[in-house]
């Protein structure tokens, strides 16, 4: 007879609860691509790149959720470790290597294993 699931789902739940409690840095960083732009979001700091024309930036996403006021030049140590751990997370070697625009961005995330072109309709996927 198979032990029911429940007792170990809700271990995990609160374990995942806990580490999001304590450390705000347990859970992965959010990383997202709208066109040529990426936003990676690490404890309260958001990691801004703009691929088509190489520009990074900055925003205390607490207290500039409008990122209105960018921090990179005030903060290039923090600029400098989240570009590391943006190009880690992207697997890539250098911000050189960020597609400028356009499907590329799709085919190169895609070939890292985070996202690829979304199936045609009907498609079942």
């Amino acid at each position: 007879m198979r032990k029911p699931l429940l007792p170990a789902l809700v271990a995990a739940v609160l374990l995942a609860a806990i580490f999001g409690a304590l450390g705000r840095g347990a859970a992965p960083a959010s990383l997202t691509a709208e066109g040529p732009v990426w936003r990676m979001r690490s404890g309260g700091l958001l990691y801004w790149f703009h691929a088509t024309f190489r520009v990074e930036k900055l925003f205390d996403a607490a207290r500039d959720p409008r990122e209105l006021r960018d921090l990179a030049a005030a903060r290039p140590r923090d600029v400098e470790r989240l570009r590391a751990e943006f190009l880690r997370r992207l697997r890539l070697p250098s911000l050189d290597r960020v597609p400028e625009s356009g499907k590329g961005w799709l085919e190169e995330v895609g070939k890292n294993g985070y996202w690829g072109p979304p199936s045609p309709p009907g498609d079942g996927k």
